[in-house]
């Protein structure tokens, strides 16, 4: 224990408020810096995600450009096969208007594809006949592949399938996602 001497000239020993009060800024500077390294220094690292695929353009001197930040959205459109294949459907099928689904030539899928491209997000499609069952019966279609800009949200393509097709039914859509890390 340590004595002070004070004014009077008289010696007593120190008051402890002093010592806990030492005790307790060291407690906080600690609390402080403990603080600062949980917020600053990393945690543990999680793997990033996967690239899913990885859309290449080759120019003319064979260099691989990969097309950043985007998506490829999958969807299915009537042909003009289709027709022929909706009587068969059973009535309790979801929806029960399917008249959208007539169309007498392939000219109204090519006009689809033109008013995909009017929307600057949209890189290119492709479009592939093909048979298919869902919440249907099986049928033929097309089914297409279209790469947008990860800013083209999935509803906009819904809008615009709807207001195309005139049709309020539900839009099944695969999304695969570009952004990521290529797998090594």
């Amino acid at each position: 224990m340590k004595l002070r001497r004070h004014s009077d000239g008289s010696r007593r020993a120190a008051a402890t408020p002093k010592t806990l009060w030492g005790f307790l800024s060291v407690l906080v500077i600690c609390a402080t810096v403990g603080f600062a390294a949980y917020k600053f220094v990393p945690g543990k690292k999680t793997a990033p995600t996967r690239r899913l695929w990885t859309p290449l353009v080759i120019n003319n001197l064979d260099t691989e450009m990969v097309v950043p930040d985007t998506l490829r959205l999958e969807f299915w459109t009537p042909s003009s096969k289709t027709r022929d294949y909706l009587t068969r459907e059973p009535n309790n099928a979801g929806d029960t208007n399917r008249n959208w689904e007539v169309i007498e030539s392939e000219d109204r899928v090519v006009q689809f594809g033109h008013h995909l491209r009017k929307d600057v997000d949209v890189i290119g499609y492709r479009r592939t006949e093909i048979w298919g069952h869902g919440r249907t019966a099986l049928k033929p279609g097309w089914w297409w592949s279209i790469t947008v800009r990860t800013n083209y949200p999935v509803t906009r393509l819904a809008k615009t399938y709807r207001e195309f097709w005139k049709t309020q039914s539900s839009v099944f859509v695969e999304v695969i996602d570009n952004r990521g890390h290529d797998v090594e």
